[in-house]
C-alpha cells in the first residue's frame, strides 16, 4: 500500500465511496481508516518481539489530532516491539481479570464458604445469618466493602479503622477494630497465598495482589484500656442487687417500653446465670429442645473453642425446670413445640439487650458488666464451690481436655443412651449447687 503525506487539510476534505486505509508517509505504521459515512480512525500496525503483526487502535479524528496520533503511534511501536504476543489480547486478558477480581465483600464471602465448619468464628450461628468474623469485618470496613480487593491499600484499611465509631456504650472502638483486623488478615493471606496459605491447595486460585494486614497498626496495641481477655465477674454484693431484678414478669422499675408481662429479657438473664449458657443459645432456645421428663436441654448447635459447632445435651437442675414451668409458653409447648422459650413481643428472638442491661445497671447501682459476664460469673462460682474443671467445661460447652483430666475421649458419650435415673449427672449436681448459691443471695434458700 502506497504511503500518503497526511495533513490536516487532506484529512478534513477526503471523501470516499468505500472504506479505505491511508498509510502515513511520516510515521511508520500509522494508518488512517476512512469509511463512506465519514468516520476517520487512526491506528498503528507493528510487529511484536516474536514477529506477530497487530493493529492497535489509537482514536478517532478530530478527537485525536494528526500530531497526537503520530506521537502515540511512535509510543505504541516502541511498546509492542518489547513484548511477546498480541498487545490487544494481553489488554483484554488483563481487563477480564480486572472485571473478575472480587470486591472485598465478595472475597470475604468466598473465604467464609471455605472456612464454615472449620473455624467457629466463620460459622454462622443460624442458617442465613452471618458469622462472628463477617459481622466484625462488615461493620468496621463497611466503606471498603464494594471496592475491588486489589485496589484497597493499607492506608485505606487504616483509615476505615480510624473512622469507625464504637457501638453504644463502648468507650473506644479499638477492641472492635482489632478483632475485625484479626479476622480480615487470614482472608487477605488466603487470597494472596501468604503465610499458612502458601501451599498449593490451600491458597485461592488465582491469587490476588491484595494488601497485607500486617502493614496496618493494631488499634488495641496502643490502647491501655485493652488488656486482653476479659475477666469481669460480679461480686457478691452486686449479685445481691441484680438477682431480685431478674424475674418474670419484668420489674416495673426498669421502665421499659415493653409491657412487663411480655418482657422476657430479665428472666432470660436469670436463666443464663442458672445454666451458664451463652446469650445466643438462650434467645434461640425452643420448647422442642427441652425434655422435661429427663430434665435435659438439647442445644442443637453450640460454638466450640476449636472446630465446628456441635450439639450439646445439658442436664438441668430442678430450679431451672421450675423456672421454665412458670413461663407463659410452658402450657402450650405441646402444640407450639417450635415456639421460642424466651420470645419477643412479636414472637421473634429477643433484642435490645443493651437497653435492658443499662436499666438493670441503673436500678441495681452496678456498672461495667454485660451478658457474657453473667456466664463467666456462674462458671467462677462453680469453681469456687468445688466443681471440677472438666464438669465446668462440659456445662460451658467447651472442648474437653482429656489429657488434663486423665480420661479417654472414647467415653464422652458412655452414659448418653442409658436411662440410669439412680445416677446423678455431675453437671446437674453442679448446677443444682449453683442454683442454691443464687437462692441464698436472694434470701430464698429453699
Amino acid at each position: 500500500m502506497a504511503a500518503t503525506a497526511l495533513t490536516d487539510a487532506f484529512i478534513r476534505k477526503i471523501q470516499i465511496d468505500h472504506r479505505k486505509d491511508f498509510v502515513d508517509a511520516r510515521q511508520p505504521g500509522l494508518t488512517l481508516r476512512v469509511t463512506p459515512t465519514g468516520k476517520k480512525t487512526f491506528s498503528v500496525r507493528v510487529r511484536s518481539l516474536d514477529g506477530i503483526e497487530q493493529r492497535i487502535t489509537i482514536g478517532s479524528y478530530p478527537d485525536i489530532s494528526l500530531k497526537s496520533a503520530r506521537e502515540i503511534a511512535a509510543e505504541k511501536r516502541a511498546e509492542v516491539r518489547k513484548i511477546i504476543g498480541n498487545l490487544n489480547h494481553i489488554r483484554r486478558t488483563n481487563q477480564d481479570a480486572l472485571r473478575a477480581s472480587p470486591t472485598l465483600r465478595e472475597l470475604v464471602d468466598e473465604f467464609r464458604a471455605v472456612r464454615t465448619g472449620v473455624r467457629a468464628t466463620w460459622t454462622p450461628r443460624r442458617e442465613g445469618g452471618k458469622s462472628e468474623a463477617e459481622r466484625r469485618i462488615f461493620s468496621v470496613f463497611d466503606p471498603l466493602l464494594d471496592l475491588r480487593a486489589i485496589d484497597i491499600t493499607p492506608d485505606d484499611l487504616a483509615a476505615a479503622m480510624r473512622s469507625y465509631s464504637p457501638p453504644s456504650g463502648s468507650p473506644t472502638a479499638n477492641g472492635q477494630c482489632s478483632r475485625a483486623r484479626a479476622y480480615l488478615m487470614p482472608v487477605f493471606d488466603w487470597a494472596a497465598g501468604r503465610e499458612k496459605f502458601r501451599a498449593s491447595g490451600l491458597k485461592r486460585l488465582p491469587v490476588l495482589n491484595v494488601p497485607d494486614m500486617r502493614d496496618t497498626a493494631d488499634p488495641a496495641s496502643a490502647d491501655p484500656s485493652i488488656t486482653g481477655k476479659r475477666n469481669r465477674v460480679l461480686r457478691r454484693e452486686e449479685m445481691e442487687k441484680v438477682l431480685p431484678l431478674l424475674i418474670y414478669p419484668a420489674p416495673t422499675c426498669l421502665a421499659m417500653r415493653m409491657n412487663p408481662a411480655i418482657d422476657m429479657r430479665p428472666i432470660a438473664l436469670k436463666f443464663i446465670l442458672l445454666t451458664a449458657a451463652r446469650l445466643d443459645e438462650v434467645v434461640t432456645m425452643r420448647w422442642r429442645d427441652i425434655d422435661f421428663r429427663r430434665r435435659e436441654w438439647l442445644k442443637p448447635s453450640v460454638k466450640m473453642t476449636k472446630g465446628p459447632p456441635s450439639p450439646q445435651l445439658l442436664p438441668l437442675p430442678n430450679a431451672v425446670i421450675s423456672l421454665l414451668q412458670r413461663l407463659p409458653g410452658y402450657e402450650r409447648r405441646g402444640q407450639e413445640s417450635d415456639a421460642l422459650v424466651f420470645p419477643s413481643s412479636c414472637d421473634t428472638e429477643l433484642q435490645n439487650w443493651d437497653r435492658i442491661t443499662k436499666a438493670i445497671h441503673r436500678e441495681s447501682k452496678t456498672t461495667n458488666w454485660h451478658r457474657h459476664d453473667l456466664r463467666r460469673t456462674s462458671a467462677s462460682l462453680m469453681r469456687l464451690i468445688g466443681v471440677d474443671l472438666g464438669t465446668i467445661d462440659r456445662i460451658l460447652g467447651h472442648n474437653i481436655d482429656h489429657d488434663r483430666e486423665g480420661t479417654s475421649r472414647a467415653l464422652d458419650n458412655y452414659l448418653a443412651d442409658l436411662d440410669m435415673e439412680d445416677v446423678e449427672d455431675p453437671q446437674r449436681t453442679a448446677l443444682t449447687r449453683l442454683a442454691a448459691v443464687y437462692a441464698k443471695l436472694t434470701g430464698n434458700p429453699s
